[in-house]
């Protein structure tokens, strides 16, 4: 549509340039853009007047939604014929008679920058798909990214899609490598990545956390063996859950760990053990996360995984203390340590009891040698005492002897000096004993002069003395 008169537009500052390059012009007075006579209005649509715009609507040629998007798809067809490799991951897919895609792009920041269809046909698909999972080992499904060879299509009742051509295997596989090179960097930037791995050997296993998904096979495996460690008291088992697939695993595995954490200060236990069943490999690979592996590696006693491939490793594989393939391996190796712990337990046993016996022959061999001994020697000293004692009981009678003369014979001395104390035998040799009136023996002058009469005793009788003044 094209105009007699210049119509003036609502142009914003900021679009002034594109509308100049349509060929608007300026007019200074009015200080506003405007759209020379005779010169298409279709392109200044969006800033013509409200009233200009009603009659330029009303007056147009215009197209059916159904001609519009027919044009739309002839130009698709002419000017996107050839084929795209396509960098995408699957959200979405469903199969019926087809496969159908919906793919996402996505930035750094997990922001979604673009989405569309994509269609896999069922004959295609069925020589696709399993060379796909053959070189992969994955299922091909949502969550993983592709890289498709893939041809523009659009429809004016179903949009634009795309038609898938080709599946390159290998790009899936150094995306999934590339997104745990990355983790691995990061966590060993951080300090982290091989601390789990740096705890002592463990010596033994009494009391074990156990975190699981609820309900899972492999968690079967795993207590039918344990329990009879149970039974038997040489170990408790301490069992946590969280979802271990999904968006929820990589939120609820990181708070299982903490709570354990938490109890393992009054618990004690002697390591954590993560397991979990088989199933889809990309079910696996959703563990490896950084939330889940920087649980794992900055978890505070020893971690043993079993999660349950053996063929792949996961992240959790190389972060843990120890890591076996399933759970029942997982079982088997904390088997091993008891029994071999009670193997050397029986060894040292046996060991110190024969140390033991050995002592008892070395001792009691040594008593009996002693035993002799001392009855040799007491023997011997027996009869060198009684030699001895014979002598000295001859040593004792003739002293003895000796004694009983020496006393005899001062006893004879005694009784001489008894003998001849006699007062008798005294008064015969001339003395004379002196009393008082009280017939008391004087021995002194001074004691005599102080008596009034004095008794004088002779040999043939008494006489007494008066005192003259």
């Amino acid at each position: 549509m094209t105009s007699k008169d210049p119509i003036f537009l609502d142009c914003p500052y900021i679009e002034k340039d594109e509308a100049k390059k349509l060929g608007a012009r300026y007019n200074g007075a009015l200080k506003k853009w405007f759209i020379p006579p005779g010169l298409d209005t279709e392109p200044f649509a969006r800033w013509l007047p409200k009233q200009e715009l009603a009659t330029s609507v009303e007056t147009a040629d215009s197209l059916s939604l159904h001609e519009l998007l027919l044009k739309v798809k002839q130009t698709v067809e002419q000017q996107h014929a050839t084929r795209y490799w396509v960098r995408a991951e699957i959200v979405h897919l469903s199969r019926k008679a087809h496969l159908y895609l919906e793919l996402a792009d996505h930035d750094s920041q997990g922001q979604e920058l673009a989405h569309a269809r994509a269609t896999i046909w069922n004959d295609r698909a069925n020589t696709l798909l399993p060379r796909f999972e053959q070189l992969t080992g994955l299922p091909f499904q949502s969550g993983i990214k592709v890289l498709l060879q893939t041809h523009l299509q659009f429809h004016p009742l179903y949009g634009l899609s795309l038609n898938v051509l080709d599946i390159v295997p290998h790009f899936t596989l150094g995306d999934l490598e590339a997104k745990f090179n990355r983790i691995r960097i990061q966590l060993t930037q951080e300090g982290i990545y091989i601390q789990n791995k740096q705890f002592p050997p463990i010596k033994e296993f009494c009391k074990v956390a156990v975190l699981a998904p609820p309900q899972a096979a492999g968690l079967g495996d795993f207590q039918s063996q344990a329990d009879l460690l149970v039974t038997h008291g040489l170990c408790e088992f301490h069992y946590y859950f969280a979802t271990f697939q999904g968006a929820q695993a990589v939120t609820e595995i990181p708070a299982a760990i903490a709570t354990i954490n938490q109890d393992h200060q009054h618990q004690h236990y002697d390591a954590l053990v993560i397991i979990r069943g088989g199933g889809a490999k990309m079910d696996i690979y959703q563990l490896n996360e950084y939330p889940i592996a920087k649980a794992l590696c900055t978890a505070e006693l020893p971690v043993i995984v079993g999660i349950g491939h053996e063929r792949d490793k996961t992240l959790l594989d190389d972060v843990a203390y120890h890591s076996c393939h399933t759970p029942s391996l997982v079982i088997t190796y904390i088997q091993a340590i008891i029994v071999q712990n009670a193997q050397q337990a029986q060894q040292h046993w046996q060991w110190s009891f024969k140390l033991a016996q050995d002592a008892l022959q070395r001792a009691t061999l040594l008593n009996e040698r002693l035993h002799a001994q001392i009855r040799h020697q007491a023997v011997q000293q027996l009869g060198e005492h009684k030699s001895g004692l014979a002598t000295l009981l001859q040593e004792i009678k003739h002293a003895g002897q000796l004694q009983l003369q020496k006393a005899q014979h001062r006893v004879k001395l005694l009784m001489g000096q008894v003998v001849l104390g006699n007062p008798k035998l005294i008064l015969k040799r001339g003395y004379a004993i002196i009393r008082n009136s009280q017939n008391q023996v004087l021995t002194t002058k001074a004691k005599a002069s102080q008596e009034s009469s004095l008794i004088i005793e002779f040999q043939d009788g008494r006489l007494t003395c008066s005192k003259t003044k």
